[in-house]
């Protein structure tokens, strides 16, 4: 059976080709159905003075009626997931991990129980620190899911490459030219391979120390967040090539 990272990677190079939004949307339509999520939306979380929620959903594949019965009743500002997003950097279950008080937060309650009424019952949500310098995220469930725990880093690949490829389409303007050193370059590129911060010590015989702190200066000159974002933006931009 094909491996997911191999098919996250043939996944990249597949969107690296695609010139329209509508395109993006139908590739990570197909990549997340092979495992079981019906449903996605890209969107920042949260709102400028001049927009409307409506401005800020970059692009769904939700069931006929969710976006509008959500709008009309502003959950942007009663959804757990969007709360959650402003300070998580990790991808987290919806909305298992996503905290509210269901004794004091009853429009939170609301807001959950018509979600599901519309069979979005569960799902994951992969925060994002964008190039635009906002925040935003990649949500994709459906009814109740359950991912191997293996596969969500590279599900996690793939949705920040395919939210940053729509911001790129929509004209956000490209980030300035980064140089990372040969060592850098060197495990960026193991841990596309997945392998660990021990893994990548053996392999370059160095200490895992050493590994965390060119993460770390990756992470800082890519204007990443995470690993996992700092390596999508290094493939992205051609200065890795696993």
């Amino acid at each position: 059976m094909e491996n997911i990272r191999d098919r996250a990677f043939e996944f990249v190079e597949k969107l690296q080709r695609i010139p329209e939004t509508a395109g993006i949307m139908d590739a990570l339509r197909e990549a997340l159905r092979q495992h079981g999520f019906e449903y996605f939306c890209f969107s920042f979380v949260t709102l400028r003075a001049d927009e409307r929620t409506e401005d800020i959903i970059l692009g769904d594949e939700f069931p006929d009626g969710w976006v509008k019965h959500y709008i009309e009743n502003d959950y942007v500002h009663a959804d757990p997931a969007v709360r959650h997003s402003r300070t998580a950097t990790r991808p987290f279950r919806w909305v298992k991990e996503a905290p509210y008080d269901a004794l004091l937060e009853s429009r939170m309650v609301e807001m959950v129980q018509r979600a599901r009424d519309w069979g979005l019952q569960d799902g994951y949500v992969v925060p994002v620190a964008s190039p635009a310098g906002r925040l935003g995220q990649v949500w994709f469930g459906g009814h109740e899911v359950e991912l191997p725990e293996h596969d969500l880093p590279a599900l996690h690949f793939m949705a920040l490459y395919a939210f940053d490829q729509v911001l790129r389409l929509r004209g956000t303007p490209d980030a300035p030219h980064i140089i990372l050193s040969e060592r850098e370059r060197e495990v960026l590129t193991l841990a596309a391979l997945g392998r660990t911060s021990d893994q990548i010590a053996e392999a370059m015989n160095i200490t895992e120390r050493t590994v965390k702190e060119h993460i770390k200066n990756c992470c800082k000159k890519l204007g990443a967040v995470t690993r996992t974002q700092a390596v999508m933006i290094a493939m992205r931009d051609r200065i890795i090539q696993p």
